[in-house]
Parts: C-alpha cells; sequence; structure tokens
C-alpha cells in the first residue's frame, strides 16, 4: 500500500430513518448543492420504492437494487459509482483490494460504507476510517470507525460494501421531475418475483407485509422499521406534491394527500399496542392507495411543463 494521505471531510448526515438517502444529503451539503428533504426523496426517485425482507427482518430496507434510484440522482448532480473487486468477496484478497482503492481516494468524492447503515467516511487517516454517526454514539448499528487491520482481518460486517459520491452536472428540474415520475410508475408496475429471492419489491411487497403480519409469525421489529423508513418516504413525498408541484396544483394536492394518507397507515401499522390483523389492515389500505398512484402518476407527466420547471 502505498503512503496514505490524510482526509477530513467537513460533513454531516442527517438523522433519517433511511441513511441511504442521509448519505446522499450529507453528499449533496457537502458539494454545495442545497436540495431540501422533500426534492430529494421525490426527485430521486425513493419515495415510491418499498422491499420487504420474506419474514419482515430488518434488512427489508436496505438489500434491494438502488441503481434505479442512483441514476435519478445522477440527475441531481451525484454520481455514484460502487466499488468492486475481481477477487472472492470472502477473501483477504478482496478487501486489500477494496482498501487500496479507498485509500487512492481523493476529496473529489466521498466515501459511503454499506454495513448495517449507510455511513459517510469523515476522516482516513494512516491506520483507520472514521464515519458520520446519523444516529448518535449509542446506536449500536452505526459503526464509529473501522481500522485498516481489522477490514483486511474481515473483522466487520461481512456483507459490507463501499460506494462513492462525486459530483456532476446537474440536469434541469423538468428532466429531474420526469425521471421521478417514470421511476414511481416503473416502481409501482414492478411484478417480477424470482423463485430464489426473499426480497420482495412493489406490489409484492405491500401484499407479502400484509401477509406475514396476519399470519402472527414474523420479525418484530424488522416490521417496525420498515414501517419507519417507507412510512417516511411517503410523508415526505405528500409535502413535495401539495407544495412544490405547480404544473397543476389541483393534481398536486391530490396525489400530496394520498402519499400522506400512505405515510399516515403505515405510521400506525407500526403501532406496538394494536393486535396483527389491525397492522395488517393498516398496510392493505396503504397497498391500496399506493395502487392508484401509477395512474395518478401517469397523469402528472401529461401535465409536465418544461417552461415551468426550469
Amino acid at each position: 500500500m502505498n503512503r496514505i494521505i490524510e482526509l477530513r471531510y467537513d460533513l454531516s448526515q442527517p438523522n433519517w430513518n433511511s441513511t441511504y438517502m442521509s448519505a446522499i444529503a450529507g453528499a449533496a451539503e457537502y458539494f454545495g448543492l442545497r436540495y431540501s428533504p422533500p426534492v430529494l426523496f421525490v426527485e430521486s426517485g425513493y419515495y415510491a420504492a418499498i422491499n420487504i425482507q420474506r419474514d419482515l427482518k430488518p434488512c427489508g430496507p436496505y438489500c434491494w437494487n438502488h441503481r434505479p434510484i442512483a441514476n435519478n440522482i445522477e440527475s441531481l448532480g451525484l454520481r455514484v459509482n460502487w466499488l468492486h473487486s475481481p477477487f472472492d468477496c470472502k477473501s483477504s484478497e478482496h478487501r486489500k483490494h477494496m482498501l487500496d482503492q479507498i485509500c487512492s481516494l481523493d476529496k473529489d468524492s466521498i466515501l459511503c460504507m454499506v454495513g448495517f447503515e449507510f455511513q459517510l467516511l469523515c476522516r482516513r487517516d494512516a491506520q483507520k476510517l472514521v464515519f458520520a454517526m446519523p444516529w448518535g454514539p449509542d446506536v449500536p448499528t452505526c459503526v464509529p470507525d473501522l481500522s485498516f487491520a481489522d477490514l483486511i482481518a474481515g473483522k466487520h460486517f461481512p456483507g459490507t460494501a463501499w460506494f462513492t459520491i462525486s459530483p456532476t452536472a446537474v440536469s434541469s428540474r423538468s428532466k429531474r421531475l420526469l425521471n421521478a415520475l417514470e421511476s414511481g410508475v416503473l416502481f409501482y408496475e414492478f411484478t417480477e418475483q424470482p423463485q430464489d429471492s426473499e426480497y420482495y419489491f412493489g406490489p409484492n411487497a405491500w401484499k407479502q407485509w400484509a401477509t406475514k403480519l396476519e399470519s402472527g409469525s414474523y420479525d418484530k421489529h424488522g416490521h417496525w422499521w420498515s414501517s419507519m423508513v417507507w412510512g417516511e418516504s411517503r410523508r415526505q413525498a405528500g409535502e413535495y406534491y401539495a407544495e412544490q408541484w405547480i404544473s397543476d396544483i389541483d393534481l398536486g394536492e391530490e396525489i400530496g394527500k394520498r402519499f400522506t394518507s400512505v405515510a399516515n397507515l403505515v405510521t400506525k401499522a407500526a403501532n406496538k399496542e394494536i393486535s396483527d390483523p389491525e397492522r395488517a389492515d393498516y398496510i392493505r389500505q396503504a397497498q391500496d392507495i399506493e395502487a392508484q398512484l401509477s395512474e395518478t402518476l401517469e397523469r402528472c407527466k401529461s401535465h409536465l411543463s418544461t417552461s415551468e420547471f426550469n
């Protein structure tokens, strides 16, 4: 390994339930891009995503293909690039190769660690990596630092992955919003379910979520956590469409109310004092509302005016 140049990033990562989106927000702020939370959630397309693990384990909000979201984020002026290695991911050669890439980075890009959470790199010295702590030091899923020795030895979360975030050109507002609408329609109509997958996306995720709640046999913390993550994204979407959609104000208010209703229902389902059938009913109500949103978002595309959003 070549001589390591110490790096310090003057950044912070907000304590959002979705640490993927909070990592993007921290990078945007660092590179001088001023976006409100509703803009980031909607124009990235994240607002329409939902992923559930088969038994509702808390890994559901993390283990899915973020590439469509990353493509939209690039329109916002941030390019996401995953680090790769030709070696077996369980080998020390893989970890050494990853570390070499990490240590060669400069301040033109920010590193994000993907473990139990998504955490931005705050500092790199000759011995370790120090990370942003979006939820503070008392939350065990957030890692304060990782030494190079422990990384090479594999003494960290075994599924750890890494990506960089770097600045790029910002697209017009109309292009960003069109991307967001197209992603929403795509996600709402996504019905493919690989037989060997333990994860469910889109409409299948809503169905699996309600079914497991009705069975009474599911991961209680995972259900609560999924409610927090996916409820947050819908609430941000409700605020965005109600306040920032100007192409057709009445349509924007209608969509905003629907997303807010979904957020409220999902939040109610997280209540630990209610029965499983009640939880399932709230999730099914939320699913019914979202099932109508694909057509509504298509209507939005027809109302989109380039001149109004540039």
